[in-house]
């Protein structure tokens, strides 16, 4: 099991935001512990990052041991010639389907959580899974193939934040929108509940990038310790990896604490 997290927050609309991608690396296979690995690399030339849930090693289509911990570094580094998050989303898809089994995939969940900047220094968030349907927090339809991947936030989302699709002041400023997945049932109370301590006049909000950062990973280590203590499995685990960008797309500048 796992926690993958992607949290995009517009500070002054698109103008000034933070871009926040989190996950634990606790592997897990039939719900007992596998080993603790990365689930979270960094794609420098997107100034974005790639997290995986679900299928974690498997044979592939030569019959060798694949494990992603292993395989998407050097998957990230062939594509470094890659300008934009869709051309990385829709090459990962058809070197997945290149790689895997449909038999495997037929009978494991699997995802990928893709955020980085566009041209326009504007944060995006793509998601590509073999899921089709969820019941409650757990996967109830899984295919043989990955869906086409999509942009949730700039081609979804950021119109519910009122980005009209092209001036970046159109969008609401200090909001935010999640993306999580897996078992994010400690998460959803946690954080509902965390947030509260906002109202009171003795708590500071996160104000830098390096605040959102150790912010979220306060959070995940939270979680960790609920299911270490209390858990029937631990599911989630600590070490936990927290990457954040922070950029303003007027000067074009992106800072990486």
């Amino acid at each position: 099991m796992t926690l993958v997290l992607n949290e995009i927050h517009l500070l002054d609309g698109l103008n000034s935001t933070v871009l926040v991608a989190a996950a634990d690396r606790r592997i897990s296979s039939d719900g007992g512990y596998f080993g603790t690995h990365p689930k979270l690399f960094r794609i420098p030339y997107l100034h974005g990052a790639i997290s995986y849930f679900g299928l974690a090693v498997f044979r592939d289509s030569a019959a060798n041991t694949c494990r992603f911990w292993d395989w998407l570094p050097a998957f990230i580094k062939r594509q470094t010639g890659v300008r934009d998050l869709r051309t990385f989303a829709y090459n990962l898809r058809d070197a997945l389907h290149q790689l895997i089994p449909a038999d495997t995939l037929r009978k494991a969940p699997s995802g990928f959580h893709i955020c980085g900047y566009n041209e326009q220094f504007f944060p995006d968030y793509w998601f590509l899974t073999n899921i089709r349907e969820m019941k409650g927090y757990a996967p109830s339809r899984i295919e043989s193939s990955y869906k086409a991947p999509g942009s949730h936030f700039l081609c979804r989302d950021a119109a519910k934040l009122g980005w009209d699709g092209q001036d970046p002041s159109s969008a609401r400023s200090k909001v935010m929108m999640i993306y999580r997945n897996v078992d994010f049932r400690a998460r959803a109370v946690v954080w509902k509940q965390l947030k509260h301590m906002w109202q009171f006049p003795d708590f500071m909000r996160p104000q830098r990038s390096a605040d959102y950062r150790d912010y979220v990973r306060f959070k995940f280590e939270f979680i960790a310790h609920l299911y270490r203590r209390w858990g029937r499995k631990e599911v989630i685990a600590k070490p936990i990896d927290v990457m954040v960008w922070s950029v303003d797309s007027r000067q074009r500048k992106i800072e990486q604490p």
